[in-house]
């Protein structure tokens, strides 16, 4: 009811009261005949409004009377009956949230900066909906409420009827409008940690299948999240492939730019001494900075494609930086050492480059 109640909305609650209150007679000339003392106790209620009026249903009874031989059976009636509420409770909830979620997806692209009117149309649907998915939650969790006080063996429907929390109640993509008006935490994370609400990986029974057209529909939005994931998948192992590619090619860059120094050095190219001795120390120093550069690349690189199972084709030549059991650092300090070590390498060549000044080169 609205704020202010009006006379005829008063007639319509009485007449409702009304049906009710015969439907409640009716379920207690049933209780008579299955246990009289239950029924005893509920004729004392009877001057209470049907609204609240307890029903005395066998999963809300003591479990000394739900095993009595009487209450057993309509017991088992009962749960087949939760069972049943449950599972259309849920389709109710993924039928609303679905809704909301195309009128979300309409509202930013048509309504916003419209201005107030339209605007406050949108949110008296959202409104509208949004109690109708929540009436269906209270209904779920009294359906699943009653489940757990049968105490039956067996419960096999566990596995689709679950706990229902606030933050389960959201629709299967990220764009969702409950995860951004609520401000969830799950809406903060990447698409590609975002987990869907067990609400849209419950395997449906055969009669939800039969009787309810709109799970078309259902599947169909499925379907488009499952198609989203699989691109992003297929886009995130792409990138997992052009990183490891672009490692190979750093370093056989390297490599390659090490040996073409090599050759400069080895081919004479003037006839002067003093010159070819400075364009020899030079291409040798330039040789081992770029050999410098490979290993220290593939000693960042390769501990971490190891602990990934990842095996690139150049592993063989720096395995040996990098040996089980031996962790970055111990081994980048090997590296430095075997560095430090070839002298005529590096220090040979650093002292004959120097000996030469820059504009001696130049003339």
């Amino acid at each position: 009811m609205k704020k202010y109640e009006t006379q005829k909305q008063l007639a319509d609650l009485e007449e409702k009261r009304r049906i009710l209150i015969s439907h409640i007679n009716k379920w207690r000339e049933v209780q008579l005949d299955i246990g009289p003392l239950v029924a005893n106790t509920a004729s004392k209620l009877d001057l209470l409004t049907a609204e609240v009026v307890p029903l005395f249903l066998p999963s809300s009874l003591f479990p000394n009377h739900q095993n009595t031989p009487g209450f057993s059976k309509t017991l088992a009636h009962e749960i087949q009956l939760r069972i049943a509420q449950a599972g259309d409770a849920l389709a109710d909830i993924r039928h609303n949230l679905r809704i909301i979620s195309g009128l979300w997806q309409f509202k930013k692209v048509n309504i916003s900066g419209t201005g107030n009117r339209p605007n406050t149309r949108m949110r008296s649907l959202f409104n509208r909906f949004n109690h109708r998915m929540r009436q269906s939650v209270l209904r779920y969790r009294a359906a699943r409420s009653a489940l757990l006080a049968a105490n039956l063996e067996g419960r096999h429907w566990e596995d689709r009827l679950k706990d229902l929390k606030d933050d389960d109640v959201r629709g299967p993509g990220k764009d969702d409008f409950y995860l951004q008006e609520a401000g969830k935490a799950n809406y903060g994370a990447s698409k590609g940690r975002y987990e869907m609400s067990w609400i849209w990986l419950v395997p449906q029974s055969r009669s939800e299948v039969d009787t309810n057209s709109s799970e078309q529909v259902f599947d169909e939005g499925l379907r488009v999240e499952w198609s989203k994931s699989q691109a992003r998948k297929m886009r995130w192992e792409e990138e997992v492939q052009i990183i490891q590619e672009e490692m190979r090619r750093t370093i056989v860059y390297y490599e390659w730019k090490q040996q073409w120094w090599i050759k400069q050095y080895s081919q004479p190219t003037t006839t002067e001494d003093t010159i070819h001795q400075g364009i020899s120390a030079y291409s040798q120093k330039q040789a081992h900075y770029c050999k410098c550069m490979a290993r220290s690349f593939a000693l960042a690189w390769l501990p971490f494609l190891q602990s990934e199972g990842i095996k690139p084709e150049w592993e063989h030549r720096y395995n040996h930086l990098v040996s089980k059991g031996k962790s970055r650092s111990t081994a980048a300090l090997d590296l430095e050492k075997e560095i430090s070590e070839d002298e005529s390498y590096g220090g040979e060549i650093e002292e004959e480059w120097n000996k030469y000044d820059a504009f001696e080169l130049d003339d």
